[in-house]
């Protein structure tokens, strides 16, 4: 009896104890929903507090300039594809949240109470999540494929670089501010007009008031040589932009053949990668009949690192090889593709005097320098000429007031050439002629000097290559091939097969290398040795 006592008040405190905290629960519940209610409807707030309640599906944020209820469309998301209804009925949003209070509070009497923990979000496994269309939002980084393909040949680049390259824009600019310049110098100065008014107010009269009309003449010819100077000048312009239409030719034929070289380079370097990983597989083999020790095998697979090493160094390599075209075309952001040359095309022998007439005759930069030492002697006799003096004619016409007559006054004058007479500008042209004259001839020695060294790296790549091809390459593939096949036979040590392979290796890669010499000797010549495009050039300076 005495423990049912003790027990039964125990049992009475601990009910209560329970249900005023499930009154306590509802008030809290109720006064959160209230509060949410008496906010104003804009957007993520309501959103967040009604989301912070248990068991309900999250409604669809709502604002004060919604539409109403009958207005309101299912909205699809883009992302996961679901489609929500979206409402603004607050009297059904309290129901729900009533009933979902009331059967939290009938799950808690139930089952003992506990403290309350914090929840942890929840993760859809990714078989449950719909599919995602994110095509657009993909960014793929960019790949660098060796494929067969024909896509750019060497005059696709030509004709992208004279659309695109910015110097040859910037030229034709400079070529219209020459012609421009040709145009002005050959204008007539404009007449002079104005108001004359003279004695005003003696006799208490306005005086003579009238007008004057004024003009110089120019004589000795002046406008007829600055316009041929500057003509000189647009002709040195012209000049100077087919240089640097040479230049990109040159700069895009260069790097053409340097992203040929690469491309096969890269070829060369996969085929060694295959050679190396067979090699590595025979020495396995030959390890295995105990015909090759662990150092032979460690050595295999040594040089096939080697070989990949040389396979990512190419790849590398094609892609600034690449770059350096784009840029030179003036698309840094053209993709890499395939192109499509005859690279092993071995042109023909030239010899010295065909070299030498190719860049002397009609070359822009030296005509561009010619065209300044005629520009030169005009000026020179422009400054002569100015010894001559202009006429400066004024005629007025007005009306004295005083006696009443009208009054016409002729003027006519020149400077006389007493003190100044052009010494210092007659000096300065005559030196800029001498000057004009040396750097011409500086121009054509320069040609000359360059000549001789592109000539020699003609010769030199044209006669390696025409060993290389014809001798030394056919006897390296033999070698390996013989050696390749003893080795695997176990009748050739790995170090013979180590060395014939890396003389394999160097002869192809010096073939290749021999080739894109070639064939940059061979632009440069073409192109009447003018080259690098993008660098900044000054006027008149080769």
């Amino acid at each position: 009896m005495e423990a049912g006592k003790l027990q039964r008040p125990r049992f009475s405190n601990k009910s209560c104890q329970r249900l005023d905290c499930l009154r306590q629960s509802r008030i809290w519940t109720l006064a959160a929903m209230l509060f949410a209610l008496s906010q104003p409807s804009n957007g993520q707030d309501v959103k967040d507090q009604i989301l912070k309640l248990p068991a309900l599906k999250t409604p669809r944020s709502f604002s004060a300039n919604a539409a109403p209820a009958a207005a309101i469309e299912p909205v699809v998301n883009p992302l996961l594809g679901s489609t929500t209804q979206a409402t603004n009925d607050r009297n059904e949003t309290l129901g729900q949240l009533l009933s979902a209070a009331t059967s939290d509070d009938s799950r808690q009497v139930a089952g003992k109470p506990e403290p309350p923990a914090s929840k942890q979000p929840e993760f859809l496994p990714t078989g449950a999540l719909p599919s995602i269309d994110t095509q657009k939002l993909k960014i793929e980084p960019t790949q660098i494929e060796i494929v067969p393909a024909n896509s750019l040949s060497l005059q696709d680049l030509e004709t992208l670089a004279f659309e695109h390259n910015p110097t040859l824009a910037a030229a034709k600019a400079g070529l219209s501010v020459a012609r421009g310049q040709q145009l002005q110098a050959g204008l007539y100065p404009n007449p002079k007009v104005g108001y004359l008014g003279m004695q005003m107010g003696i006799s208490g009269t306005a005086g003579q008031q009238g007008g004057f009309i004024g003009q110089r003449i120019i004589t000795g010819g002046k406008l007829k040589l600055d316009q041929a100077a500057a003509g000189k000048q647009v002709t040195a312009t012209h000049f100077e932009f087919r240089a640097q239409e040479l230049r990109v030719l040159s700069d895009v034929r260069i790097r053409f053949y340097e992203v040929l070289t690469v491309q096969q380079r890269i070829k060369l370097t996969s085929e060694l990668v295959r050679i190396g990983d067979e090699l590595v597989r025979a020495t396995e083999r030959l390890l295995t009949g105990r015909q090759a020790t662990v150092n032979d095998l460690l050595l295999a697979e040594i040089q096939l690192d080697e070989s990949r090493i040389l396979l990512d160094n190419a790849t590398n390599d094609e892609l600034q090889a690449w770059r350096r075209l784009a840029a030179t075309i003036g698309l840094p952001g053209m993709q890499p593709s395939a192109l499509r040359g005859q690279f092993e095309q071995v042109p023909q022998q030239l010899d010295w005097e065909t070299c030498y007439a190719t860049v002397m005759d009609n070359n822009p930069a030296l005509n561009a320098a010619r065209s300044r030492v005629e520009r030169a002697r005009i000026l020179l006799q422009r400054a002569k000429k100015e010894l001559v003096p202009d006429l400066d004619l004024l005629v007025t016409h007005g009306h004295h007031n005083v006696t009443d007559d009208n009054v016409t006054t002729v003027q006519a004058g020149f400077p006389l050439p007493i003190f100044n007479r052009n010494q210092g500008n007659i000096r300065s042209a005559e030196a800029q002629l001498r000057v004009a004259s040396r750097n011409r001839e500086r121009i054509k020695l320069s040609l000359q000097d360059q000549l001789a060294v592109a000539f020699r790296r003609y010769t030199n790549a044209h006669q390696q290559v025409s060993r290389y091809r014809e001798r030394m390459i056919p006897k390296s593939e033999e070698s390996l091939k013989l050696v390749t096949i003893g080795y695997e036979k176990g009748q050739i040590q790995y170090l013979n097969l180590l060395t014939t392979q890396r003389t394999y290796w160097q002869v192809n890669l010096s073939y290749l290398d021999s080739l894109r010499e070639l064939r940059t000797a061979t632009s440069l010549i073409e192109g009447q040795l003018l080259s690098n495009s993008l660098s900044e050039s000054k006027q008149g300076n080769y």
